[in-house]
């Protein structure tokens, strides 16, 4: 019978990805035609991407094959909307102190640094609130292809743990070709991915999980323009040197390639594993 239900949650979770490059395909064409032929900035293609998940997500709900419960929004209209908007904040100050914990780490433990250069506050504040925008649409994307209805959908095969480990390798296999990446770097991504699962399985649901992301990257990139696994944005004003040694601070893959963030998020994920575990107690 698990057989049969894992094989059942496989078929469900290739259909879902499936489901979404269709829907996000005649998009992406759709764009392309639209720039005579040229090829699509890669920001719009992903942006495609992101809504195509969303279109797919409304006809899960609407057919019953995904319930709102998997969100963790009980109710609905207004309540719903104020439930998610303070699991959202939780996740992002979650992840934006963890973020911190990180960067300081780096700067008192190993030889980062964060320098102030010259440049218009109205050009960081510009910068910076694009940038803060950009990395909540690429949290959004990430959540709902590795946690939501992917985690909710295998958890119901494999359990919380396994679905999340499983999810864990693929979205540390998803990082593989990102810029500097290291041994190092991808074990973390697969450990922020069980922070994230792990905030998934809060009475917060996806909202926390996303808030959590974008809490983690936001506060990398815009506290101290640090790189974000292996991504440089180049803030004005801000300037961040990893320093040394690599496997402590990260070196160009940003923390998230060292140790402090191996640290940083080990807190966390016993943290809310702890959490979690205390309200199911409270509910059984």
């Amino acid at each position: 019978m698990k057989a049969t239900e894992l094989l059942r949650a496989i078929g469900a979770l290739v259909g879902f990805y499936v489901a979404v490059f269709a829907v996000a395909f005649p998009l992406v064409l759709a764009v392309t035609f639209m720039l005579g032929g040229d090829t699509p900035p890669a920001g719009v293609t992903f942006f495609m991407f992101v809504l195509a998940a969303l279109v797919v997500y409304m006809v899960l709900l609407r057919l019953g094959w995904a319930t709102e419960q998997m969100f963790r929004w009980p109710g609905a209209g207004g309540r719903g909307v104020r439930l998610a908007f303070r699991a959202f904040v939780f996740g992002a100050t979650v992840g934006i102190l963890m973020a911190a914990a990180a960067l300081t780490l780096a700067v008192t433990v190993g030889s980062a640094e964060v320098s102030v250069t010259g440049g218009s506050l109205a050009g960081l504040v510009k910068t910076a609130g694009s940038l803060a925008l950009l990395l909540l649409v690429a949290a959004l994307a990430e959540e709902l292809l590795f946690r939501g209805y992917p985690l909710s959908r295998l958890s119901g095969a494999l359990g919380k743990v396994g679905a999340s480990v499983v999810l864990a390798v693929a979205f540390a296999l998803a990082h593989l070709f990102n810029p500097s990446v290291s041994a190092l770097g991808l074990v973390n991504i697969g450990l922020a991915a069980l922070v994230l699962s792990a905030a998934f399985f809060t009475a917060g649901g996806l909202a926390a999980a996303w808030g959590l992301h974008w809490g983690w990257n936001a506060g990398l990139a815009l506290l101290a323009d640090a790189p974000v696994s292996g991504l440089e944005f180049d803030l004005p004003t801000l300037d961040f040197s990893t320093g040394g040694p690599m496997w402590l601070t990260g070196g160009r893959f940003g923390p998230e390639g060292g140790l402090v963030a191996t640290l940083a998020m080990v807190v966390v994920l016993i943290w809310l594993a702890r959490k979690n575990t205390q309200t199911a107690e409270d509910q059984s």
